[in-house]
């Protein structure tokens, strides 16, 4: 818009006479002669209210505000001084403030355990408290407890719910277990202690590398995991990850897997040590002008800062994201049930003059992904900082450009694939050529914003294309997945197929309202200093990118396109031979995810799900549990048969349906009578699904509902035994001794095992055959017995008809060569 800009300090403000509104010729006009109308609610609100509203003012306790000032506040809070405190459920355990009389809850809490310890802040020692729940109409969990709020209120509480059967939290445990027995004192409260600076790779110091590396530590912790997990064992011995080395491999691998848990503050301290240096030089060159001075000072202020937060310097708290203990659990070595997992982080400026405000925030990564996406504001006590830059690697170099990463994804199914390949792996579809220039995010810098309009802030909320996919873990020579169908007297209704620790995979493609085709997928950014870029005169730019760096002004940009990636515990859910349209699907898997959050008292945040991509239109639907180590609910629905049914009968009750009889009860709305008709915020709309809103019917999800609550799960009995597959594959090679040797040692060690042994191809005798999407794979052993008969010239001719040649010598380069092509013969798991 052209014009001018007025400065606020020269406007008159007058007050009004309360009868016609303020008028604004350059925003809109008013037809009435009398002036833009006055909104009673406001003029009650200044005439009426604000006088008694005079010195109040809150403040926010949460995990993201230091321990100091949340201490502050609780003394202030206690005193009277501060009258409102606005919590996160940092405030719901271990503070007692006796006085407290009125708690007023933003939404409904997860569970009743919840509910009774937030609500328990007021009203101690026997004095009378008002607790007021706020119920949001977006919200389909709080809407549900809203209509049946005594189960919320008066509800059992239910005892915590966790999957003591995924690898990643049982493996959390056992290295806790090993951590506990190295002996000594505990781990300094400071990274920077138990790492030796002076060395450029900032290696473990010497006394406590020499303790993780002790025998004796392994051998108590090994008896000690063994002891907890006796109990488990049944249970574990029906997953495809557990075998019985499993502890003695963790507790082998914990040392190497500690020392890599600090790689993530090396980085990050890494890169502010060198920024501090680099800023320091221009300082002290006086050659330059003193507005670069100028600059380069505030930057090392700020390299100072990230310092200091690293090293966790001026505090003893145990509260701060670098507090050894926490960052070790937030990296996944330990358990961290009250800490994401994982986290995206977010450094801030502190506010001007006061550097010592600066901080990292964190976010759970699928969230971060698009609220720390490139452009993206932050809005963090009170201010407003902006996401324009990735934090890199010092060095290197800047023409060869940024390490990024290749994958594919499948079209068809969703399914991720990091190798090139020609057909999925999951659904045997083609796929897409690989997508390139694939950067990780982990740690983004935030700049300080002044002011921001409201039509700025409209239009940033344009968002990101986000696009998930999934892979299914690999165990050895068993996936981790458990396939099942709910099925009822007439066959198959549903296809399940649950993934262990999945492979989960958010990417950033790019602003929904970007030009399409071409290279339009991505953002730009400087391969030197980590800043993302404008493309001011590009087609495709947004509000989001205007201010930016200027493209043309870098030397060294790149295009990448950002992503995330996590393990997490999935289900896939497809319609058993039957297509629906995509309205029915989206309404089905709305359905289906309400049913199982009410069956399993889970809160929204605790199961997502989205469709994917399904070429036969059979309603392929993603749900993710996320939660560390997982709610255990996903796996429930596969391994119980009456579990899928009873979620099912919630969602019907949910959508308005009688569960037995299907009648519609049609969801009273309003005292008029009016009545739900295709969705309400009581059923299955919600603020998060609003851009499917004119999708949702739940008139095309209650047959398929109703099937599904007379119905059972089955799992498939298709997985054959690895043990006998394995023996029948080296029986088939018996004739052939050292075939049969090389079989024994990838079977000892859990890989992959091949499609056919002794074979031929093009005439060639060849001694393993892998199948595999990438395209065959023909493995040639030496000092087979039929290894005369094939000659050089014979193995080109197998290379020249498309197939992949692995030679494979003597005992002694057995690992050497597998470890090569771990695309053929899988991770393995170590020998037995």
């Amino acid at each position: 818009m052209r014009g001018y800009r007025l400065k606020a300090s020269a406007i008159e403000w007058r007050a009004g006479d309360g009868k016609a509104g303020a008028e604004d010729p350059v925003r809109k006009q008013v037809v009435s002669e009398h002036g833009p109308r006055v909104n009673p609610f406001f003029q009650h609100l200044y005439q009426e209210v604000a006088g008694t509203l005079s010195g109040l003012h809150a403040r926010e306790h949460t995990a993201q505000v230091t321990t100091e000032h949340r201490q502050e506040r609780e003394t202030e809070f206690r005193n009277g001084e501060l009258p409102v405190l606005y919590c996160s459920p940092t405030m719901e355990l271990g503070i007692d403030i006796a006085s407290l009389n009125a708690v007023m809850l933003r939404n409904v809490p997860p569970t009743p355990a919840n509910y009774a310890q937030r609500a328990g802040r007021a009203g101690r020692s026997g004095h009378p408290a008002l607790v007021t729940t706020y119920c949001s109409t977006g919200n389909a969990h709080d809407q549900y407890y809203f209509r049946h709020r005594e189960q919320m209120v008066a509800g059992s509480v239910a005892p915590p719910r966790l999957d003591l059967a995924n690898e990643d939290l049982i493996r959390s445990h056992v290295q806790a277990i090993w951590l506990a027995e190295l002996g000594g004192e505990q781990l300094d409260r400071s990274i920077a202690n138990l790492l030796d600076l002076s060395k450029p790779d900032y290696p473990l110091l010497g006394e406590l590398a020499d303790r993780t590396r002790g025998p004796d530590a392994r051998e108590r912790a090994g008896q000690r995991a063994r002891r907890m997990l006796a109990e488990l064992t049944d249970r574990l011995e029906t997953t495809p990850w557990w075998h019985e080395d499993w502890v003695r491999r963790v507790i082998e691998d914990a040392p190497a897997r500690f020392d890599a848990a600090f790689d993530r503050w090396r980085q990050l301290y890494r890169i502010a040590l060198a920024d501090q240096e680099i800023q320091n030089k221009i300082i002290l060159d006086h050659s330059g002008s003193q507005k670069s001075r100028n600059i380069a000072n505030a930057r090392r202020r700020e390299a100072e800062n990230q310092l200091r937060l690293l090293r966790n310097d001026d505090t003893d708290t145990v509260q701060t994201d670098f507090y050894s203990y926490r960052y070790l659990a937030a990296e996944g070595f330990l358990p961290g049930y009250s800490f994401p997992r994982l986290p995206l982080r977010a450094y801030v400026p502190g506010q001007r003059g006061l550097g010592r405000d600066a901080e990292f925030i964190h976010r759970p990564r699928f969230i971060a992904v698009s609220e720390f996406g490139p452009g993206a504001l932050i809005y963090h006590e009170g201010l407003r900082y902006r996401v324009n830059q990735v934090q890199l690697a010092p060095g290197g170099d800047d023409e060869a450009g940024l390490d990024t990463q290749a994958a594919q994804h499948c079209a068809a199914c969703g399914y991720l694939h990091d190798e090139t390949a020609d057909r999925c792996a999951e659904c045997d579809g083609a796929l897409a050529p690989m997508m390139h220039r694939l950067l990780r995010l982990q740690t983004v810098k935030a700049q300080r914003r002044e002011r921001i309009s409201s039509d700025e802030e409209e239009r940033r909320r344009a968002g990101y294309e986000l696009v998930t996919s999934y892979q299914f873990q690999q165990h050895g020579s068993r996936p981790a997945r458990i396939d099942a169908k709910v099925t009822d007297q007439d066959g198959p209704l549903l296809e399940l197929r649950y993934g262990d620790t999945a492979t989960v995979r958010v990417t950033n493609l790019g602003h929904r309202r970007r030009r399409s085709g071409g290279d339009s997928d991505g953002y730009w950014i400087d391969v030197h200093s980590g800043r993302w870029l404008s493309e001011r005169q590009a087609v495709d730019a947004t509000p989001d990118s205007a201010e930016l760096d200027p493209l043309e002004k870098v030397t060294h940009p790149q295009k990448v396109i950002p992503y995330v990636e996590d393990h997490r515990n999935i289900l896939i859910a497809r319609l058993a031979g039957r297509s629906v349209d995509r309205a029915t699907a989206t309404t089905l898997m709305y359905a289906l995810e309400r049913g199982i959050e009410a069956e399993f008292q889970l809160e929204d945040s605790e199961l997502s799900a989205e469709l994917l991509p399904d070429d036969e239109e059979r309603g392929r639907a993603l749900f993710i549990e996320s939660s560390e180590g997982g709610a255990g609910v996903l796996r429930r629905l596969v391994e119980e048969p009456g579990a899928f049914r009873k979620a099912a009968r919630r969602a019907l009750d949910i959508c308005h349906f009688d569960p037995d009889t299907g009648e519609d009860t049609g969801g009273k709305l309003s005292d008029e009578g009016e009545r739900c008709a295709r969705g309400c915020y009581d059923c299955l709309l919600s603020y998060g699904n609003q851009t499917k809103h004119l999708l949702i019917d739940r008139h095309r999800a209650k047959d398929f509902l109703l099937s599904f609550a007379a119905a059972d799960t089955e799992l498939n009995d298709n997985h054959e035994d690895p043990t006998e597959a394995w023996g029948q594959a080296i029986d088939d090679a018996h004739c052939d001794r050292a075939v049969a040797q090389f079989l024994t040692w990838l079977a000892d060690r859990d890989y992959r095992r091949p499609d056919e042994v002794v074979a031929t191809v093009e005439g060639v005798p060849v001694d393993l055959v892998y199948r595999l999407a990438t395209g065959p794979v023909a493995v040639l052993v030496e000092g087979a017995g039929h290894a005369g008969g094939r000659d050089d010239d014979a193995v080109d001719d197998v290379r020249d008809s498309g197939w992949n040649v692995i030679m494979i010598g003597g005992p002694d380069t057995f690992e050497h060569v597998v470890a090569r092509y771990p695309s053929v013969f899988g991770p393995g798991r170590g020998a037995r």
